[in-house]
């Protein structure tokens, strides 16, 4: 029988400890300034990690609007957390999707990286 996957949030909503580590280590991994936000260009390229295409204009004002951001308009890592506890509590589901992406299981252990699933090793090609 199948083991349950770990609690992302705890009964009180707040991030379950493992978790909220997970999330400052993809953080990271796109934050190629080190200056704990991101630009849109960092946005979009998680967003197209995360799910395949760069999010719309919209989505992008959107996080500006309702999560931490610089006065640049840079998504900060308190914004991100907070966009990634939104997403948990109304969609966990989608959540454990983008962690499973960025080779997190239901430990939330790093079994893979990104890297070898975009760059499987394939067969010589049969002439």
């Amino acid at each position: 029988m199948a083991k349950d996957p770990v609690q992302l949030l705890d009964d009180e909503d707040n991030f379950a400890p493992r978790f909220e580590q997970v999330l400052e280590e993809i953080f990271k991994r796109f934050d190629k300034s080190n200056k704990g936000s991101w630009t849109r260009d960092e946005i979009n390229e998680f967003a197209t990690q995360t799910n395949g295409k760069p999010f719309d204009k919209d989505t992008l004002e959107e996080i500006e609007t309702f999560f931490e951001v610089t006065e640049e308009g840079n998504l900060t890592t308190n914004g991100f957390m907070q966009m990634y506890h939104l997403q948990t509590q109304n969609d966990p589901e989608e959540t454990w999707k983008d962690l499973k992406t960025y080779g997190y299981d239901d430990n939330l252990d790093l079994v893979s990286s990104r890297t070898e699933d975009e760059n499987p090793i394939s067969p010589a090609p049969e002439k």
